[in-house]
């Protein structure tokens, strides 16, 4: 934004007035769209990698959903997944798809390793559970998709090509 000031007289002042105000209103337009917009790519890659998670042999986590609004003066997004099951999708559970450790580069460190729940079963190829209709049911635990990592990583990757796109420049 350029501002030209004709002088240093009462009207020349309220124009400039004017023009910051409108600056500051298109700004916080902007702001809220480049929020909406990395929102919208971090949805999509969640959804993306929650692909075939639908059939009954895996987990079935919510739908993502998306907090938004202005704290302390800033547009802010925060992505969620809710459900029993987020953690087994995200980090994975059982050796057959993710072999030993964590497939999660944060899986370690974050104390999500495979095999480290449920009595150590997650550590053998497969095992069995009663469900809650007292069926028993053979599992081989559950591919990590890192839905929530993914989209993280997506965000960062785009964050300035959609800024630019956003905001100009």
């Amino acid at each position: 934004m350029q501002m030209v000031i004709d002088g240093l007289h009462e009207k020349s002042l309220r124009d400039a007035a004017k023009q910051v105000r409108k600056f500051k209103d298109d700004f916080v337009q902007k702001n809220r769209t480049f929020v909406q917009e990395l929102t919208k790519l971090g949805i999509q890659v969640i959804y993306d990698h929650l692909n075939g998670y639908g059939d009954s042999e895996y987990p079935e986590p919510s739908n993502p959903h998306v907090l938004m609004g202005i704290r302390d003066g800033v547009m802010q997004a925060t992505l969620r997944l809710r459900g029993e099951d987020v953690a087994f999708v995200e980090f994975g559970a059982g050796v057959h798809y993710n072999g030993t450790g964590s497939p999660h580069p944060l899986g370690v460190e974050l104390g999500y390793t495979i095999g480290s729940y449920g009595h150590g079963q997650g550590t053998q190829d497969h095992w069995w559970y009663e469900d809650e209709n007292g069926v028993t049911v053979i599992s081989y635990g559950t591919e990590a998709t890192m839905p929530l990592y993914s989209a993280d990583l997506k965000i960062r990757q785009q964050f300035v090509s959609i800024a630019k796109s956003v905001f100009g420049g």
